[in-house]
């Protein structure tokens, strides 16, 4: 069994490695998409399903208060934690409306969607990213995984996706955990320098 754990943890920190290697020119172009986003007082807004859902709150949490040192909080909101909104579209629309119906209230332009997914491939997510696109001049970044799926297709030129290297969910969500946290440090080192 020592065996088994070594090896989970040596293949996590090889992708994370390899996700490094892969994606740092993009992940640095996100964070600079992000914190162009909150300089001009725009907000983020994270979505994804399940652990994807628990890793946009994570990072939504990071940014409004805290990352690891005190200061200002910066504007994020998690559209997949409101339980009572979710069942809401999902029941009187389609869950594949739990996202979009949101953004479609809440997005305006200036503002910046992430969008968190190990396989791509969730109608809910792609419809997200269709309805930021409607209300224009919403930029959008992806973590994804995989081939990216139908949502690395529904993306554009412009949009960031940070594909990680791998079909292993776990592997995926682990370097998704790193992604938000290095973008964590580089917005707030751009923006508190001094604390």
């Amino acid at each position: 069994m020592t065996t088994d754990i070594l090896d989970q943890f040596k293949s996590s920190a090889e992708t994370a490695l390899e996700t490094g290697e892969a994606l740092s020119a993009d992940i640095e172009k996100c964070a600079n998409a992000l914190i162009a986003t909150l300089e001009a007082g725009g907000k983020i807004l994270l979505c994804g399903n399940g652990g994807s859902a628990t890793d946009a709150s994570h990072f939504s949490a990071e940014l409004l208060v805290r990352f690891e040192k005190e200061r200002a909080a910066l504007a994020a909101i998690t559209l997949s934690a409101d339980t009572a909104t979710i069942t809401a579209a999902g029941n009187d629309f389609d869950f594949s409306q739990i996202f979009s119906r949101q953004i479609e209230a809440l997005a305006r332009p200036g503002d910046h969607l992430v969008v968190i997914t190990t396989s791509g491939n969730s109608e809910n997510l792609i419809e997200a990213v269709a309805a930021a696109k409607r209300v224009g001049s919403v930029s959008i970044s992806a973590l994804s995984g995989r081939d990216g799926g139908k949502l690395s297709r529904a993306l554009q030129a412009q949009d960031i996706e940070l594909r990680v290297p791998s079909s292993i969910t776990a592997r995926i969500q682990e370097a998704h955990a790193i992604i938000i946290h290095v973008l964590c440090t580089l917005i707030d080192r751009h923006f508190f320098r001094g604390s």
